[in-house]
């Protein structure tokens, strides 16, 4: 039963952010159908390697509106909270331990942020031990989360950190996870999340 929670979790998470974090007219939790602008409601694929801290603010609507800058959906820091801990990889390791070190990120909402907001890397990176029993998840070429064998979920992210292409059908989607820890600070899950 624990299993399935955990499961479960990780993969709101990464729904959550897969329909873009912040759209307002997408239902919390990931149970709508994905906001237009995701790849998988365009049929497009997502741009494999983008590792933009943040997107454009020329595609944003305030271009739209004379270049005044538009107001954040009231929902964008609560969608990103449903996120939880997001944090941005810098480098691995898995030869004798298995560890990731990553920088902490900020919510950014808007104005003149398509889709209202994007996490920012902020801070010293902390290293993150990978346990046994720590849940490993990618997203597939569909954008689902997926838990994967931790040495398939390494390669991936050490592939991604040097800005190349994992073995298919896993991408790179900017580097950023969400990581679930217990109140001892031990890693839970750590889940690939998309970022255009």
């Amino acid at each position: 039963m624990r299993l399935i929670r955990v499961t479960v979790a990780a993969l709101t998470a990464a729904s959550a952010l897969a329909l873009t974090a912040c759209d307002p007219d997408a239902a919390a939790g990931g149970s709508a159908a994905p906001a237009p602008s995701s790849p998988a409601a365009t049929g497009s694929a997502p741009a494999a390697g983008s590792n933009s801290p943040k997107p454009s603010a020329s595609s944003g609507k305030s271009a739209e509106a004379g270049g005044k800058p538009s107001k954040p959906a009231a929902d964008c820091t609560a969608n990103a909270a449903q996120v939880g801990t997001v944090v941005e990889a810098t480098e691995n390791g898995y030869l004798t331990h298995i560890w990731f070190r990553a920088r902490p990120t900020r919510f950014v909402c808007g104005p003149d942020v398509p889709n209202d907001g994007y996490f920012e890397a902020v801070g010293e990176p902390k290293v993150y031990d990978v346990g046994n029993s720590t849940k490993t998840l990618l997203l597939d070429e569909n954008l689902k989360a997926k838990e994967v064998d931790v040495f398939v979920f390494m390669k991936a992210q050490e592939a991604c950190i040097q800005h190349k292409q994992p073995a298919a059908p896993y991408r790179c989607f900017g580097n950023q996870y969400a990581v679930k820890l217990d109140s001892k600070g031990a890693l839970l899950s750590v889940t690939q999340l998309y970022r255009p």
